[in-house]
């Protein structure tokens, strides 16, 4: 005799049976935004342009995430910037996005070693004088 199995409205077994115990409890009616509070340390910081920058290699698991945490913690006038040292390193194993292209998207300005110059000339020119 094969059972079949109806559709519920819980993520598990244990969340129905406690629901059928729960009477006049509402089942996920609603979410609730929350932020974990960690402590950033830039790699290096132009002081006069409040340039912070990060040297990445790679990106670790849950690295993205940070940096974009990092970026909206930021004051309007402090800014984040990478120098990366494989652009078109893959964000992660079966990726299909590389490292510069999610800083792209991220609206996150990007150097490598051979474009360091620029990031000079950048922060050179918008200093807080």
């Amino acid at each position: 005799m094969s059972r079949k199995s109806k559709k519920s409205k819980f993520r598990s077994i244990f969340e129905e049976e406690t629901a059928k115990v729960l009477e006049g409890f509402e089942y996920e009616p609603f979410t609730v935004p929350y932020t974990t509070h960690r402590n950033y340390r830039p790699d290096f910081v132009h002081m006069a342009s409040d340039t912070l920058v990060e040297c990445k290699g790679f990106f670790r698991e849950g690295d993205t995430q940070k940096y974009k945490a990092v970026r909206d913690s930021l004051e309007s006038y402090q800014r984040l910037v990478f120098v990366l040292m494989g652009p078109n390193k893959k964000v992660r194993k079966g990726s299909k996005m590389t490292m510069s292209e999610w800083c792209e998207k991220e609206g996150l300005s990007w150097y490598t070693l051979d474009t360091l110059e620029e990031l000079i000339e950048d922060v050179s020119n918008n200093g807080r004088n």
